[in-house]
């Protein structure tokens, strides 16, 4: 359990900034290889379901996050973030709102930098957790 004290926080950065990388490059791969492909317009179903894997990953980093996180607007922001994530994801599979894919950076980043947070501060009651 201390373990998983200390590197849920790191995991979280590493799965959300990885989520951003993904969600950046994939318009670059397909742009590339539009040339080459000229029937297939969307990423094929392995690629769309790491938006999946990725959201598994942040649920399981966040969870254990907060855990140990003492202020209830930090686990509230990260709950926020996690579902606005969830639901631009989701969206964009099943198209059911006109939504901007641009928008999941946004919870993304956001989940970022409240692992960040959580990382350079204490996040317990008393001082026996802090990093």
């Amino acid at each position: 359990m201390e373990l998983t004290k200390k590197i849920s926080d790191k995991i979280g950065v590493f799965a959300s900034i990885t989520c951003v990388v993904h969600c950046a490059i994939t318009p670059l791969i397909f742009i590339a290889n539009i040339c080459t492909q000229s029937c297939c317009n969307q990423a094929p179903l392995w690629w769309r379901s790491i938006d999946y894997i990725f959201l598994i990953i942040s649920f399981i980093a966040i969870l254990q996050a907060n855990k140990e996180q003492a202020l209830n607007k930090i686990k509230v922001l990260f709950w926020l973030s996690w579902t606005l994530l969830a639901f631009f994801i989701i969206d964009e599979s099943i198209m059911l709102f006109s939504t901007s894919h641009h928008l999941k950076y946004i919870p993304a980043l956001a989940i970022v930098c409240l692992h960040m947070y959580n990382i350079r501060t204490c996040r317990c009651q008393d001082d026996s957790c802090c990093l």
